[in-house]
């Protein structure tokens, strides 16, 4: 039987917002050390370890030093390029966010907002 009464505990809106308030912050500072993080070249064998370890024949070319850049020459560079210098796995994840996220999911946010949140 379900517990009912005085010794359930219900969830408040309090602890609720606390809660996403936590999270917010989280996500907000560890995505803004990446943001600092991520264009500096002195850490370009943690962000980019291929384009400076890898031998000659597989190294991959270089991704641009801008903060949104990079995603636009992922998505540019042809599979096969993907598979030659990075492996299946890699090639399989940047399929999925093409696949998922580009063809699913930006047309079902835009949806989304379409029906939830009318023009007045």
């Amino acid at each position: 039987m379900s517990n009912t009464g005085k010794d359930t505990n219900a969830s408040s809106t309090p602890s609720f917002i606390a809660a996403l308030v936590t999270a917010g912050i989280t996500v907000g500072v560890f995505t803004g050390v990446w943001l600092i993080l991520h264009g500096r070249r002195t850490l370009d064998r943690v962000f980019q370890p291929r384009v400076m370890l890898a031998p000659d024949a597989k190294r991959p070319e270089p991704l641009p030093s801008g903060t949104f850049s990079f995603w636009r020459d992922i998505f540019s560079t042809p599979d096969s390029a993907i598979i030659v210098a990075n492996g299946v796995d890699a090639y399989l994840f940047v399929r999925y966010l093409k696949v998922f996220g580009l063809q699913m999911l930006v047309p079902y946010v835009i949806l989304s907002f379409a029906v939830c949140i009318p023009i007045s």
